[in-house]
């Protein structure tokens, strides 16, 4: 036995002190008053034909020697320890997107919540309980807990999520539990139905007769002051027509009413004239069961990006036509020495054959750069004359970044004569050209966390200007320096966002649906987030003192859309053991009735006492 609260023990201090008050009590002087005589005696008369009346006194004071030991002893809580009668309890519990699905008044997950409860009230008091939650990540909610009311609060506080959970995740989470445990009670509660399972208990809440209908993969074009627009619908509710609509900007342009199967998507098309939009919608009409994926949202990604650019040059005439021919960009040309007095920030500065002290804060490029630059990723190793027009070699990595840079760039025919010898880290660096396997023309992120470009050789010394891929490169490394800060505007729930980080991004931050701020570092030329949300984010980027927003939308997963999914089986591997935990007796509220009974009876004795009720 234990006690929760021992200093109430302290209340057994009131048994000597009643003690004391009866001992004092039976001593004080009894005179008899003349006028009270024949009364007193009369009253002495009566108590000898009682037997009982001189225990009276002796009586009561054993009750109320026993209603103060209770009382105490019922204000500590004792809990008394019941061997072998209670177990460990692991709840998985689903929080994906389905489980926002109404199920006549309440949701899904709102059913879950109270399946969970009625097991913890059920169980027996020693018992311990987990809860495990599991979307698109496995989340321990909660662990050990021991006592029923604190596990039932922490219930109350647990959310359901907008992601797509996998059978396998659910299953390796149980199994896990079981491995930890393999004689406690593990209880799967899911929307989903298991024909078979095994070494766990499936409490399911998905229902029957919900309907619902989903919109998803938006798609469109523009031209000409033509919106073109397809979405793919699918109906989760048999054969039938349903109601789409397209909004342009908030406002309602044009509705169609498909005839769809049942479970096949099928796509639905819309035109509309407009000379520019900032957003459209593909809405669901009807209303249903599951209102997460009945819309669907595309922004215009038109965002203001500052294309400002210095060039740093004795010689920059060429590059400043071409850039300004391949970008809507105001271009600064400055001579080596005047950009010792230029305090302005750019967001692109291009040194050609020259090599400033101190990397610039924002996207650099360095053209021919034949000196070792703080911060800049690499080394110089020295100059290379080829003695004749040599080819350089383009790169066959299969990387992403590489081929992006590289997108409709043969690669064919462009020669130099001589070039810089360069070493050191390349880890942040995509190599897009090479000469005898030293890299030429590279890209990556420098020791500032800034995008750079590196061309190992002056244009003047090669013909790449005359080549077919000149203007196709430049376009791409213009498009590197120069990101859109998203590189979509729809993503599905649960997916990965990459944000480009601007030059001279100041601060950062993302605003999920719910309203949730995600502070993000600026430093670095990428930074991401997870979309754990259904709706639409904001990004909110500061540029010199003056904060830009851009927009993308958060769809809901197809695969979490299907009112009932059925699953062939939930096998947890191993043998079930049956070893069970110490349980525990609260007698608290057993104490305090014995303790109002005995008050009852003191009463009782104390009536009779002073009334002679018999």
């Amino acid at each position: 036995m234990s006690f929760t609260y021992p200093l109430g023990l302290l209340g057994l201090i009131a048994i000597p002190v009643i003690i004391l008050i009866y001992i004092l009590r039976n001593k004080y002087n009894e005179q008899t008053v003349t006028s009270t005589y024949i009364w007193k005696l009369s009253d002495k008369f009566l108590k000898r034909r009682n037997p009982l009346s001189g225990l009276t006194g002796l009586i009561s004071l054993i009750l109320q020697i026993l209603t103060a030991a209770v009382i105490a002893f019922a204000i500590s809580r004792p809990i008394f320890v019941l061997p072998n009668a209670a177990y460990d309890y692991y709840f998985v519990l689903d929080v994906s997107s389905s489980m926002n699905m109404q199920n006549g008044d309440e949701t899904r997950f709102e059913l879950a919540k109270e399946e969970i409860i009625d097991v913890i009230e059920d169980s027996k008091s020693g018992s311990s309980y987990t809860l495990i939650c599991v979307s698109h990540e496995s989340i321990i909610q909660f662990e050990g807990v021991k006592k029923k009311d604190a596990a039932i609060d922490l219930m109350q506080e647990v959310k359901v999520g907008h992601t797509a959970s996998s059978y396998e995740d659910v299953l390796s989470t149980a199994q896990t539990a079981f491995d930890k445990n393999p004689s406690a009670k593990i209880y799967l509660i899911t929307d989903k139905t298991y024909a078979d399972y095994k070494n766990v208990e499936v409490i399911e809440v998905g229902g029957e007769g919900q309907k619902n209908y989903g919109v998803f993969d938006p798609s469109y074009s523009h031209a000409g002051g033509k919106l073109s627009v397809t979405a793919s619908v699918t109906s989760y509710a048999g054969a039938g027509n349903v109601d789409v609509a397209l909004l342009v900007d908030g406002k309602l342009v044009d509705k169609k009413s498909p005839r769809l199967n049942a479970n096949v998507p099928q796509e639905v098309s819309f035109e509309h004239n407009v000379a520019s939009f900032n957003s459209f919608e593909v809405r669901i009409v009807q209303e249903d069961d599951y209102a997460l994926d009945n819309s669907v949202i595309t922004y215009n990604m038109n965002s203001d990006k500052t294309y400002n650019t210095l060039i740093v040059s004795e010689t920059g005439f060429f590059l400043e036509s071409v850039i300004d021919a391949l970008l809507d960009a105001e271009v600064t040309l400055v001579t080596p020495k005047q950009y010792e007095k230029v305090t302005e920030k750019y967001g692109l500065y291009i040194f050609d054959s020259y090599e400033p002290d101190v990397l610039p804060d924002g996207a650099v490029w360095l053209i021919n750069a034949d000196e070792s630059i703080e911060n800049s990723g690499f080394g110089v190793r020295g100059k290379v004359d080829l003695g004749s027009a040599t080819p350089i070699e383009k790169s066959k990595s299969t990387a992403t970044a590489v081929r992006k840079l590289l997108r409709s760039v043969d690669g064919n025919g462009i020669h130099i004569t001589r070039y810089v010898k360069y070493s050191g880290m390349y880890l942040n660096f995509h190599t897009l050209f090479s000469c005898d396997s030293s890299p030429l023309i590279f890209a990556g992120t420098n020791g500032l966390g800034n995008r750079q470009v590196v061309f190992g050789f002056s244009l003047h010394e090669s013909d790449i200007a005359l080549s077919t891929d000149f203007i196709m490169l430049m376009r791409n490394l213009l498009e590197y320096s120069f990101p859109d800060v998203i590189d979509q505007t729809n993503y599905i729930a649960g997916e990965e966002a990459v944000i480009n980080i601007l030059p001279n991004a100041e601060h950062l931050k993302a605003i999920s649906p719910s309203g949730k701020e995600i502070f993000v570092n600026t430093e670095g030329a990428t930074t991401s987030i997870v979309l754990e949300e259904i709706g639409t984010y904001t990004i909110k980027m500061t540029l010199a003192g003056v904060e830009n927003n851009y927009k993308m939308f958060v769809g809901a997963d197809p695969v979490e859309s299907s009112p009932s999914v059925q699953e062939e089986e939930f096998i947890v591997a191993g043998e079930k053991g049956n070893k069970k935990i110490d349980g525990e007796f609260d007698a608290t509220m057993m104490l305090f009735i014995i303790a109002a009974v005995l008050f009852v009876a003191d009463w009782g004795v104390y009536c009779y006492e002073r009334y002679q009720l018999r």
